[in-house]
């Protein structure tokens, strides 16, 4: 009886929506597809895309943050998107761009959605900076109410420096296979990159002023330093600050945040991981979400 009450309970506090794969190669490419949640009462506010790290499925989303059960219970879709097959590569090419914006077309009109129904973009990771490039990309095309990214890499020229001094070095083939142009290395790495300080001017920057945007980054140095032999300088968090401090340099109306955590950073619940999902504490972010 106990058992059988502890597993209720544990049921009752994780319950997941049914999530449905949506798949359309010839609109999306073959193995690219995106997994929905709905609110279960099946009135729809509003709609947040959710980008994942990379490597990571789209059901990893639900498995290391209540990210999603939190925005269905305020009648939010999410949607968790797979822009590359099996997520193998790093989705900030023009062609992943272009998949993110297919998906979103058809998931409002495959449920009847008006324009007029509020789009949340966010992610993980190099998925949180999909979603800032679609964003400075796309934001004249599609209306955007919110835009978050947690713990994204923006300068993709510090980004292989400091691969290659980590353990993630066979990770350098997959930015390097982006530069499908064939242009001088450093050239293409600064123009794939949302923020790079020696290329990224302030005309360059997207406007801020009619959504807001918000970072979030637990800058533990010791961390790195001691599980990673990495430091300062390799943490996503230098990008972080240098584009929230160009963003704010462009206009001080643009509403942009950086928000930096202390001890959150777990994977799977347990495993210390400064890089996690769980930085971006879900009540906290679906109410900033649904601010006005």
């Amino acid at each position: 009886m106990k058992y059988l009450l502890s597993i209720l309970i544990l049921f009752a506090g994780f319950v997941v929506r049914a999530q449905v794969k949506v798949e359309n190669d010839h609109l999306f490419g073959k193995e690219c597809f995106y997994m929905q949640s709905v609110p279960s009462e099946g009135n729809i506010n509003g709609v947040l895309f959710l980008v994942p790290g990379f490597l990571e499925s789209p059901t990893a989303v639900t498995a290391q943050s209540t990210i999603v059960q939190e925005a269905n219970k305020h009648g939010l879709a999410v949607v968790m998107v797979n822009l590359t097959p099996n997520n193998e590569s790093f989705p900030i090419d023009k062609k992943s761009i272009n998949t993110l914006g297919e998906m979103i077309a058809d998931f409002y009109r495959k449920n009847k959605l008006q324009p007029a129904i509020d789009l949340y973009l966010g992610g993980f990771s190099i998925g949180g900076t999909t979603a800032l490039k679609f964003y400075s990309e796309k934001n004249k095309g599609i209306k955007i109410r919110k835009v978050f990214a947690i713990d994204p890499p923006l300068d993709m020229v510090r980004l292989r420096k400091s691969l290659l001094k980590g353990r993630e070095k066979s990770f350098v083939v997959k930015l390097d296979t982006l530069n499908s142009e064939h242009k001088q290395q450093e050239q293409s790495l600064k123009e794939l990159s949302v923020y790079n300080p020696d290329y990224t001017a302030l005309n360059m920057l997207p406007d801020y002023r009619s959504t807001a945007l918000r970072i979030y980054s637990e800058p533990d140095i010791l961390w790195w330093i001691n599980n990673r032999s990495m430091d300062l300088s390799d943490m996503n968090v230098t990008d972080c600050a240098g584009y929230i401090n160009k963003l704010k340099q462009k206009s001080q109306d643009n509403k942009v945040e950086l928000v930096l955590t202390k001890d959150r950073g777990l994977r799977n619940n347990t495993q210390k991981h400064p890089h996690s999902w769980s930085i971006a504490e879900p009540v906290d972010l679906i109410t900033w979400l649904l601010a006005k």
